[in-house]
């Protein structure tokens, strides 16, 4: 029995390849992945051939081979739809950047290419034929241990490659992985290479650490990696709230809040932002007693605008980033548990969205990961409460409630059928519209052209 269920594509390229005279292995994460029980996204092999004798040796497959990088020895091949990378056994020279080796020097042994890799869990190769684990720095008994390990001396593995600390977060962040002591201390040291690195590849890792689900511990232990690459989020570390609806500092209650959201993106990115405005909004009062109350007035508009600058810079995806900036900026704004408020607020994401039910939604947790933070006297009011929007909401949709244009039973030819024409179209759908929400209207044509004949004609 194979002790990795390497896909049969895979395998003929492998075996193509040994006929050739060469030695071919899976590698690193696909080989990590298996070892763990997932089933790799992708699978990616070594080989002891250079580019050009890979795709000689594959010309009997009659694949299609793509030239991704055959600076560094990569060869794409596609095959029954999937991609697998061929990378020659190399060793890579100095690291002038901070990011990318100035040069590779292809070798025959895989032992030799496994010792340039970043962590132990990721420097294991899987021998088809033998079946066998070739595993020179016991990254096995690390996956074992759930422990993230250097390859080798860790300042070395980071000033080579800075992109590898933000790596090391992610593999802790979904894997759940702790991280070895000493791997641990490099990667805090060497924070500030990370400016080396460009903000898209920096955003690829951030996306995946953030919806990890050992985010909270990750956040807390690395957070001046944090912020080297996101300062905004940096006033909030160790900032006092000192009023009756809190119990953590903002940072902590961030964290917390953070943890509380689904693994979205967007979510995990508005969580993350939704208090980043209290530092620069922060007031106090000073009671009878000498009691100090702290307030933080529109702090999130404030946190909007943070969380746009740092997304921004960072080149978020369109999506993710309004997504995150609206869910930060209005996650205070109240909305009523009755039917009447909910629909207005449903209008209103309506407007602003393409799919306001949806924003609703990821208000409704962006709330409760925030009230789920905050002092536990007041918790369960506001939990409640929440709920019980959340299920009007759902009552509104499922009972086809009027909340928008198109759910009027009147529409803009009706407008005119009636004699008006031009802005007075919109501006009388509009109000039609507002007095249906409020319930001051039924939803009714006969209604409706009533009360036009009556305000408006």
């Amino acid at each position: 029995m194979s002790l990795i269920n390497v896909p049969e594509t895979l395998r003929r390229i492998i075996a193509a390849l040994n006929d050739a005279g060469y030695d071919a292995y899976p590698v690193g994460g696909c080989v990590r992945d298996s070892l763990m029980g997932k089933i790799p996204k992708d699978w990616d092999a070594a080989v002891s051939a250079k580019p050009e004798q890979v795709k000689k040796a594959l010309d009997k497959l009659d694949y299609k081979i793509i030239d991704t990088g055959i600076k560094h020895g990569t060869v794409t091949v596609i095959a029954d739809g999937a991609p697998y990378e061929i990378t020659t056994f190399r060793t890579d020279g100095s690291y002038t950047d901070n990011r990318r080796p100035d040069s590779v020097k292809f070798v025959s042994d895989i032992k030799d290419d496994l010792s340039r890799r970043d962590f132990t869990i990721n420097a294991i190769a899987y021998d088809c034929v033998s079946n066998r684990i070739i595993d020179p720095f016991d990254g096995r008994g690390d996956i074992e241990a759930g422990m993230i390990r250097c390859v080798g001396e860790p300042d070395k593995r980071f000033t080579e490659d800075s992109l590898r600390i933000l790596r090391g977060l992610r593999f802790a962040s979904v894997l759940g992985f702790d991280i070895e002591e000493s791997t641990s201390d490099s990667m805090k040291k060497h924070a500030d290479l990370l400016k080396n690195v460009s903000y898209e590849r920096i955003y690829a890792e951030l996306k995946m650490i953030i919806c990890g689900e050992r985010i909270g511990p990750v956040l807390s232990e690395y957070r001046n990696i944090f912020a080297s690459v996101i300062p905004e989020i940096e006033p909030m570390f160790d900032f006092p709230q000192r009023n009756p609806y809190h119990c953590y500092d903002v940072w902590e209650h961030t964290i917390r809040a953070v943890e509380n959201v689904p693994p979205d993106s967007a979510l995990r990115f508005a969580a993350l932002f939704h208090d980043s405005g209290k530092p620069g909004t922060h007031s106090s009062e000073i009671l009878q007693d000498s009691a100090v109350i702290d307030h933080f007035y529109n702090h999130g508009a404030l946190s909007g605008k943070l969380a746009e600058t740092a997304l921004s810079r960072l080149k978020a995806d369109n999506l993710t980033k309004d997504t995150a900036v609206y869910l930060a900026a209005h996650h205070g704004d109240m909305t009523a548990p009755t039917k009447k408020s909910v629909r207005r607020r449903l209008a209103k994401l309506d407007a602003e969205f393409k799919d306001g039910k949806a924003i609703f939604d990821m208000l409704i947790k962006i709330k409760l990961a925030d009230v789920s933070a905050q002092a536990e006297h007041v918790r369960q009011s506001r939990i409640e409460e929440l709920n019980k929007t959340a299920r009007l909401a759902e009552e509104i949709i499922t009972e086809k409630d009027c909340f928008t244009l198109k759910d009027l039973s009147i529409n803009g030819r009706d407008i005119i059928s009636l004699g008006f024409s031009g802005p007075d179209i919109g501006r009388i759908l509009d109000d039609v519209l507002d007095k249906v929400i409020s319930e001051k209207l039924s939803n009714d044509k006969e209604a409706i052209i009533e009360y036009i004949n009556i305000n408006y004609l």
